[in-house]
């Protein structure tokens, strides 16, 4: 890129962090990383500690998700479990249930939201027992 400098206003991607892939690239809007340190806490407020958590399987969510499983492993959060889907959240939210997940963190754009949504309903994966956090 000539080593010129490239600036993002609405770049979330925790992977243009990396100095030495991107040594050039500024941005005005922080990484999706940013709020994990926040989740935690509120994690830790309400006294979960074991939570699961559904992703699209792109590279914004994958590498959120990344950042967010080795905080809750730092604070004695266990995963639960962590599924991903491409296009169809079907068996992924199918393993939540088989899982018992309760507290889930979803991290999904809104067209598949909701899909996931809808998957969930039909799963009984709502009411006062579950808890959803929604990224993205």
């Amino acid at each position: 890129m000539y080593n010129l400098i490239v600036v993002g206003y609405g770049s979330s991607s925790p992977a243009l962090s990396n100095r030495q892939r991107f040594p050039t690239f500024f941005r005005t809007h922080p990484s999706a990383t940013i709020h994990n340190p926040t989740r935690i806490k509120l994690f830790k407020k309400f006294r979960w500690s074991r939570i699961s958590i559904i992703l699209e399987a792109e590279e914004l969510f994958v590498t959120t998700g990344k950042d967010l499983e080795t905080r809750c492993k730092e604070a004695d959060i266990e995963i639960l479990t962590r599924v991903s889907f491409l296009d169809d959240p079907t068996e992924a939210v199918k393993s939540l249930v088989r899982q018992g997940a309760r507290i889930i963190i979803g991290m999904f754009y809104s067209a598949n939201a909701r899909k996931v949504m809808c998957e969930a309903y039909k799963a009984g994966l709502y009411g006062k027992q579950y808890v959803w956090f929604l990224i993205g």
